[in-house]
């Protein structure tokens, strides 16, 4: 079985909604085509898709080339991905590949060759992904986003927003395409229907985190801080080992007045991720609030020492230490 190993270099686009509550981001995609030594396409050739980066669930696809023996695939994680191509008649062909956020990675033809036939276990789709037919609509949905996308980062919304609402009528599954409307309507204002969207990729995709935040602060925007709490606690259990999630959890409590909730969230993150500051800076305004100077103090002091912290709460944390050791 041959293996080769490529590295797609696509353009990495990031749709900010706000770096103090999420960051909207297009998801990965690939296009190809399958032919034979001679150059013709090959029809029917079935594509096992299996995400080998960092994933709380297995992620699996599959799909079969169409009658230009093409093939494409939209809203999938980006990282390392490996595709295994399998027809009978025809030697399999095993490749490794690194997908990068934006748009969608052109790989240069996959050659089979003939031979023994194949024989390969079927592959699990995962939950909250939609499998794309391979077919000449599927090449048009897809060059319609990669356009959106790219409208969308150049400030052209309406543009983007056609564009995205072309994708979904013909592909309703795809999380990536209400995502990122959602953050079409985010920057126009429409804060309920940046809401709808998120919540519905959150509900095409549950195990990713983004939607839930970026529904959350869509909450907070149009006055309603305590559901976006609500909704936010509600979904803890999902993502309790993820940082970005926690910290964003941990900011929404803060700014509904759910405190014990908060200290919980950021003590998460804390654990989780160690090098980042902003969750000790969070935490000793907390324990502050509680009268707890000494630990206070001691968190403060851990803060100014780290690096990479929010510059305006490194001078509030500098001058909130300078204050209280007076007061001892």
């Amino acid at each position: 079985m041959k293996q080769r190993v490529i590295v797609i270099l696509a353009l990495a686009a990031g749709l900010a909604l706000g770096h103090d509550v999420a960051e909207a981001a297009p998801t990965a995609g690939i296009r190809g085509r399958v032919v034979d030594k001679a150059g013709k396409p090959i029809e029917g050739v079935k594509l096992d898709m299996e995400f080998k980066g960092e994933s709380r669930v297995k992620i699996t696809k599959s799909q079969l080339t169409d009658k230009k023996g093409g093939f494409v695939r939209m809203g999938i994680p980006d990282g390392s991905w490996k595709i295994t191509f399998t027809k009978e008649g025809y030697k399999p062909y095993v490749m490794e590949i690194y997908l990068s956020l934006g748009g969608f990675s052109e790989v240069e033809d996959v050659v089979l060759e003939e031979g023994a036939a194949a024989v390969t276990a079927p592959t699990e789709g995962a939950a909250g992904e939609t499998i794309l037919p391979a077919s000449e609509e599927a090449n048009k949905a897809g060059e319609a986003y990669t356009a959106a996308v790219e409208a969308a980062k150049a400030g052209r919304y309406d543009e983007a927003e056609a564009g995205l609402k072309s994708v979904i009528e013909k592909f309703p599954g795809v999380a990536s395409a209400h995502f990122n409307l959602g953050y079409v309507y985010r920057m126009k204002k429409d804060w309920k229907a940046a809401e709808a969207e998120f919540d519905k990729a959150a509900e095409l995709d549950p195990t990713k985190p983004d939607a839930y935040i970026a529904a959350a602060a869509m909450r907070e925007l149009d006055g309603r801080g305590g559901e976006a709490a609500e909704k936010m606690l509600a979904a803890a259990g999902l993502f309790e080992q993820d940082a970005k999630f926690q910290y964003a959890l941990g900011v929404t409590c803060v700014n509904s007045g759910k405190s014990p909730e908060a200290e919980a969230a950021f003590r998460r993150v804390m654990a989780l991720d160690p090098a980042n500051p902003e969750p000790y800076y969070q935490v000793a305004t907390l324990v502050l609030g509680q009268s707890k100077t000494p630990q206070a103090i001691e968190l403060l002091d851990k803060y100014i020492g780290m690096t990479g912290q929010d510059a305006t709460n490194l001078t509030t944390a500098r001058a909130l230490v300078e204050a209280l050791r007076k007061k001892k």
